[in-house]
């Protein structure tokens, strides 16, 4: 049998055009709709002095706990979290492509994918994975807050059976709550299961002096929609190397035309930059309120000197799901990311990068 692939790899890059100033703008349902983050960076093409960009820090917490899946299914799992804001959580495995993924989504909706022997072991119903080898992988979902999950009920007596008795098995999980209204991280009872409470990581002392940054706004308009589309390619891939701040951007590079001919889109100026990176279980609405917060500073810069910012985002490689829960599984590279360019009218491009087993299209 060949070990090489018959068709090359293909992932997918999403590309549109909007406005926050519109009714139909999509921004606020692609942050939210994309439950499982992992890391986020923001870049001004400025220097922003700390005062100013102290105005990001979005403090969350969430926590590392073993538990078994019977503890999702607990009424007062339901009532406190599930039913009173957003709770999420992902287990921590060996990866999505070879081992059983649990996943809470933030509608709540608890996600098992799982293997074969797994699956044939718990004796719940499901659908075959859409991914991988044929009928190897099978995925349940759980809607937790269905009228008719409570004790007493057929369904929910037998989810219950083979939690207690078939998969019974403890998982590792991150796991997040905000409670309604307030937008912010808040605590969970655990007992009698020990958690770790851990903050999500901000840096905000990221400076990137010398590099050479094209004017993003060769593409903020579209006037010819197949050349929009081959420049604003160009610009992702100089946010990628912005983003892991490349010496290839760098004024000063003098690396062998052999090894890299790479140049920014032109035209290009030297100049300097500031990143705030956060990593961490991150939840969907502090990204979003992130994204306001960036949107708003833009806005309201007085001298008008920072004209766009770029706020990217990275999701967790082996989630069982990307957007709105469209089945995501790993096979070359598990890529479920997005990135924002935000300009100071409020128009925005976004990118939406996926790796080549999604369902999103």
């Amino acid at each position: 049998m060949s070990i090489f692939l018959s068709e090359p790899v293909k992932s997918k890059l999403h590309i549109s055009h909007s406005s926050i100033t519109l009714t139909k703008s999509r921004h606020e349902q692609i942050i939210l709709d994309h439950p499982f983050n992992n890391n986020l960076n923001i870049f001004f093409p400025s220097i922003i002095s700390s005062e100013k960009i102290n105005l990001f820090n979005n403090d969350f917490f969430y926590y590392k706990v073993d538990l078994p899946l019977s503890w999702f299914i607990e009424r007062d799992f339901i009532r406190d979290y599930v039913k009173s804001g957003c709770v999420v959580a992902l287990s921590l495995t060996e990866g999505i492509d070879v081992a059983d993924i649990i996943a809470l989504d933030s509608l709540g909706t608890l996600i098992l994918n799982l293997t074969k022997d797994t699956y044939e072991e718990l004796g719940l119903d499901g659908k075959p994975a859409k991914f991988g080898p044929d009928k190897q992988r099978f995925v349940v979902q759980i809607d937790l807050k269905e009228k008719s999950l409570i004790p007493g009920k057929r369904g929910y007596e037998r989810i219950k059976w083979c939690f207690n008795n078939t998969l019974t098995k403890k998982f590792t999980f991150l796991i997040s709550f905000l409670k309604s209204g307030t937008k912010k991280s808040s605590e969970i009872d655990f007992s009698p299961f020990n958690a770790e409470k851990i903050w999500g990581n901000f840096d905000f002392n990221n400076i990137c002096d010398n590099i050479l940054i094209p004017d993003l706004n060769m593409i903020k308009d579209i006037t010819n929609e197949f050349q929009w589309k081959l420049d604003a390619v160009e610009i992702y891939d100089w946010i990628g190397l912005a983003s892991i701040q490349a010496r290839r951007i760098k004024s000063h590079d003098q690396v062998d035309p052999f090894i890299s001919v790479y140049k920014p889109p032109e035209p290009y100026s030297p100049g300097n930059g500031s990143f705030i990176k956060c990593t961490g279980f991150i939840p969907s609405l502090t990204i979003k309120e992130l994204f306001d917060s960036v949107s708003k500073f833009l806005q309201e810069d007085e001298n008008k000197n920072i004209p766009w910012a770029i706020i990217n985002v990275w999701g967790f490689k082996d989630s069982p799901i990307s957007w709105n829960k469209h089945e995501h599984g790993y096979f070359m590279n598990g890529e479920n990311n997005y990135s924002f360019i935000v300009y100071n009218d409020g128009t925005y491009i976004l990118y939406q990068a996926l790796g080549t087993y999604d369902t999103y299209s």
